[in-house]
């Protein structure tokens, strides 16, 4: 498609108009075309509101979406090598690309063309030469519509009392970090935490003081995270989950020591607790160790169990303690 047929002749003069839309500066738009002058075009009308990738073929497009966040993709049809809808198969049958929304721009006028676009999962079809005005509006809108669903999807998997991630996300996670530590031959480590005699603790103090003790310690178990790839959140009631990929026994110890100590420098009073007058925690330690020698599997739900069997040690030593176990390729398999 020649450059000249790309815009409306009556509103080529707006392109290098300033449009501001704060609330979406921060969210990704993918230009493909193989015209550059047809990409410095729209990235002029649409940098000032979006971060803006430009690709001049298809290939190098998804290989930087597979890697990297998008938002939506403006994405031209007619180019050489690989085409619109081709990219689109692509992108849609790779779950990592897959809900990226796509939306082809195209000379094609043709409703059997527009239909084969939108039953290969594009959310929209815009005609050759673009009216400016119409294709930002679009834009925009389907860039709301990518806002509230991850919106949706982060609340999705937060737990609403703590802020901490909820079960369902913990559970998401700990599958996808144990298939990983398989891959990598690398160790993955996770604690079950239980607040010692919380029953006790919201009878005597009532179940609002017991949310804002949930709330501390999550707090501070969040304090204690040091990397971005750590997850903590809560499994239920007043049991906590930290995951630690690529973290052997000796570094899981030393978390958990630290969790251990810093909700003892809380200083909450629990005068009904059987461990001491303060409120504390009890934490299993399981280590999961991978052998790249060797065909290997873990269930994620049998290591889960492994770390409770520690957590339960540690209340039967006592509680306000500590209790961990390294496991082995044989002993992490499903049975």
């Amino acid at each position: 498609m020649v450059n000249s047929e790309f815009f409306s002749a009556d509103i080529e003069g707006k392109l290098k108009s300033s449009f501001t839309h704060s609330h979406w500066e921060k969210q990704t738009l993918m230009i493909v075309d193989d015209y550059k002058s047809n990409l410095e075009a729209l990235n002029a009308l649409f940098s000032s509101q979006y971060t803006v990738i430009l690709k001049d073929n298809a290939k190098d497009a998804i290989s930087y979406a597979t890697e990297k966040n998008v938002d939506l993709i403006l994405l031209d049809l007619d180019m050489p090598v690989m085409n619109g809808y081709e990219a689109c198969r692509v992108l849609k049958s790779n779950p990592m690309t897959a809900e990226i929304p796509i939306i082809f721009v195209t000379a094609s006028q043709s409703a059997d063309e527009e239909e084969k676009g939108l039953l290969l999962g594009a959310v929209d079809y815009v005609v050759k030469p673009v009216n400016l005005s119409i294709l930002r509006a679009r834009v925009l809108n389907h860039m709301e519509l990518v806002y509230y669903r991850k919106k949706l999807e982060v609340l999705s998997c937060i737990d609403g009392l703590t802020g901490t991630s909820n079960r369902r996300q913990l559970d998401i996670m700990l599958q996808q970090y144990c298939a990983s530590t398989i891959r990598s031959g690398n160790c993955l480590s996770l604690l079950m935490i239980d607040i010692d005699d919380f029953k006790s603790y919201n009878d005597t103090y009532g179940h609002i003081e017991g949310d804002e003790c949930l709330k501390l310690v999550a707090q501070t178990m969040m304090s204690v995270r040091r990397r971005e790839t750590d997850i903590i959140g809560r499994y239920g009631g007043e049991e906590f989950a930290v995951i630690l990929p690529e973290t052997d026994a000796k570094g899981g110890l030393l978390i958990a020591n630290e969790i251990l100590n810093r909700i003892r420098k809380l200083n909450i009073e629990h005068t009904h607790s059987s461990a001491e007058s303060i409120v504390t925690v009890s934490i299993g330690l399981a280590t999961f160790i991978a052998e790249n020698d060797s065909p290997q599997e873990i269930n994620f739900e049998d290591f889960i169990h492994q770390a409770d069997l520690q957590m339960y040690k540690a209340k039967a030593s006592g509680k306000n303690c500590i209790s961990h176990v390294s496991l082995k390729t044989e002993v992490a398999k499903s049975t």
